[in-house]
């Protein structure tokens, strides 16, 4: 019985420290002070586009059509993806790329002033090939460049965050003058 006691004690205990650290999973942040945003980007329904929607969303925070119904405007500038050769065998054959996917973006306030300047964003992966496998490896690339987007989204959310703690001046577009 005792040793059920010291249990519970040090599982509140752990719990309790890495609550009041401010330490938590990643992807289970909340972005504060951010009610509504809208995306622009040329490629508007695109598999980013429409994953860095669901993840707003997801956060709570409404994703509008029209600019000047959002608090924050999120412009999508440009967005690459990039697969070159990082090793090669001694049969002079790739044994190993590089993955890369960039985005450049801005933030906006409501009335068009720049929050972010414009930023880019970058992530990479490496992976092995093996052209005796060829269908599983163009698998696992895409898989990590799923992974590499998600990436590259939680770094907006957080921009985003970063930027709306640092401007709680700036009011939504449902302010009024006065």
């Amino acid at each position: 019985m005792k040793r059920f006691f010291c249990l519970v004690i040090t599982g509140l205990l752990v719990t309790t420290l890495t609550a009041g650290c401010g330490w938590h999973l990643r992807g289970t942040g909340s972005v504060d002070n951010v009610s509504s945003v809208h995306i622009s980007s040329q490629g508007r329904f695109n598999d980013f586009y429409e994953a860095l929607s669901r993840s707003l969303q997801a956060n709570d925070i409404t994703v509008v059509k029209n600019a000047t119904d959002a608090q924050y405007n999120i412009v999508i500038l440009d967005q690459k993806y990039s697969r070159k050769t990082a090793t090669v065998s001694v049969t002079v054959r790739v044994s190993e790329y590089q993955l890369t996917e960039e985005v450049t973006i801005m933030i906006l306030a409501s009335n068009g002033q720049p929050l972010l300047q414009r930023t880019t964003l970058s992530t990479e992966r490496f992976f092995d090939f093996d052209e005796n496998d060829v269908q599983s490896k163009e698998d696992e690339a895409n898989l990590l460049r799923r992974e590499m987007r998600s990436d590259l989204i939680r770094q907006i959310i957080s921009r985003l965050d970063a930027v709306a703690n640092r401007s709680t001046t700036v009011p939504g577009p449902d302010a009024t003058e006065g």
